[in-house]
């Protein structure tokens, strides 16, 4: 209704509706993009894409550099690429697999490639190396694969640890609340969303720009807990 009225008021304006249309959908992306966050990403994805860039050159001419083929994997795997990551953490990993995590992140490419058998115990294995690795960040990826395939208890466990060591993650706590609600626990599940509330609450600024999005999600999920 909003972008209707918008729409009327700016082909008033201009006199052509072609360009109000125009600047509609520019208004609705800058909106959704500060909501969301994604417009404060956008400096960091263009820094990525730049590394990926110059990484590709380097592992092209000299595929035997472990840590330019790990840092490439990494890159493509936070890029949401985790198909063009699998073939560079594979070489990083072969050549220096005591490294905790290009472990990780082999595993994590391949969960995300729907692979379990071999993704997850990759994941754990870094995780027994270094228990605090990212932050916990393995943990909560882990959390994020049992909740997608409907293993809300064995989420359970991971979502735990990485709260245990990221309390202030509202994205963690958010999917704790998930986890718990899912098994029947609806008071474990108000309390991890009340802490999302204050983590979001006492968190600076750019801190709270980037979890906007999940201080909104946990809003929604509160309000349709029972009381």
């Amino acid at each position: 209704m909003r972008s209707l009225f918008l729409f009327a008021v700016l082909t008033w304006m201009t006199g052509n509706p072609i360009l109000a249309l125009v600047l509609v959908l520019l208004v609705s992306a800058v909106t959704y993009g500060y909501i969301t966050a994604r417009l404060f990403r956008v400096p960091r994805a263009i820094q990525r894409w730049l590394a990926i860039r110059e990484l590709g050159r380097a592992v092209a001419l000299n595929p035997h550099d472990a840590t330019a083929q790990a840092d490439l994997g990494r890159l493509l795997v936070d890029a949401g690429d985790p198909a063009r990551a699998l073939s560079h953490l594979e070489i990083a990993h072969t050549r220096a697999p005591e490294v905790a995590e290009t472990t990780y992140y082999l595993g994590a490419a391949r969960l995300r490639l729907g692979d379990e058998a071999s993704g997850r115990p990759l994941v754990e294995e870094a995780l027994a190396r270094d228990p605090r690795l990212g932050y916990g960040e393995p943990h909560l990826r882990l959390g994020d694969y049992y909740l997608e395939h409907g293993q809300p208890a064995e989420a359970l466990v991971h979502l735990e640890r990485f709260a245990a060591v990221h309390a202030s993650s509202v994205e963690g706590q958010y999917k704790l609340a998930r986890a718990y609600q899912a098994v029947g626990d609806a008071k474990r599940a108000r309390a991890a969303l009340d802490e999302a509330a204050r983590a979001y609450r006492g968190a600076p600024g750019f801190k709270r720009r980037e979890e906007r999005l999940w201080r909104l999600r946990t809003a929604w999920l509160r309000w349709r807990l029972p009381s």
